[in-house]
Order: structure tokens, then C-alpha cells, then sequence
């Protein structure tokens, strides 16, 4: 995905922060309830400017082991990831497990168009799956 896609999403459960701002600030809202990644924006606020990439737990877990809690003043932007992967918001949930498998990733984009609309687990995408209901 490019760099600087817009950051426009509806959805209510994206999470954005401004690259400029500290790990340890995003560390805050990773602690949130529900929330485990967020968007990187280059904005001047976090809810607007061009899409950096996206930061996730693990992304802040693997940079505290490799570099002890002195990380937690990097700048944000340092550990995100920019080469995610993203689907049209009109995937099914297949095709969006399909693309969690292919790429052995955790999260991806849902783009409307140039949009963000969401970014979904694949926990979300399992327990949305059809079926799923059945099963357990």
C-alpha cells in the first residue's frame, strides 16, 4: 500500500495517532479496551492527515525486547509498520481470511477507495465468519 492514503474512516473503533508522538503515548491507547492497533497519521491532529501505516502490540512488544523500555520515548512512526496489508471494504470474510493466511499477519486495512474504513483482527474476522455461530 502507498504511503499517504488518506485516513478518513466512519468507523468509530480506528484509532489514529500522529507520527510525531511518542511509543509511549500509543502504548495509552493500545491499552484501551477493543483496541489493538492503531493508524499512523502525519497530520497536524490525530484524527486527520496522510495514512503512515499501522502500529499493533506486537510491533511495540518486539522493539521492547530488542531494546529495553527506553523505546517507550521513540517516536511513534519508528516502529510502524508501513507495508500492511489491506482489502476492499466489499471482501468477504473469506477472502479477508485469505489474505490474513497468505500474508501471515494479524490486522489488515479495509479501504474504500482510498479511504480507511477499518482495520480488523483476525480474531474479528474469525468470530464474524460464517458458521461461527455453529461452531464451539
Amino acid at each position: 500500500m502507498p504511503d499517504c492514503q488518506q485516513a478518513c474512516s466512519s468507523a468509530e473503533r480506528v484509532r489514529t495517532i500522529r507520527m510525531n508522538r511518542s511509543v509511549r503515548d500509543a502504548v495509552r491507547i493500545l491499552s484501551e479496551p477493543d483496541v489493538d492497533a492503531i493508524v499512523v497519521v502525519d497530520g497536524e491532529r490525530d484524527d486527520s492527515g496522510g495514512f503512515i501505516g499501522i502500529l499493533t502490540e506486537r510491533e511495540v512488544f518486539r522493539a521492547m525486547a530488542d531494546q529495553g523500555p527506553d523505546v517507550l520515548d521513540h517516536l511513534v512512526w519508528t516502529l510502524t509498520t508501513r507495508d500492511f496489508v489491506s482489502v476492499d471494504v466489499t471482501s468477504t470474510p473469506a477472502d479477508r481470511l485469505q489474505a490474513f493466511c497468505a500474508h501471515k499477519t494479524n490486522h489488515i486495512a479495509i479501504m474504500d477507495g482510498l479511504c480507511l474504513h477499518a482495520v480488523q483482527s483476525i480474531w474479528d474476522c474469525v468470530a464474524g465468519a460464517p458458521g461461527r455461530a455453529n461452531a464451539a
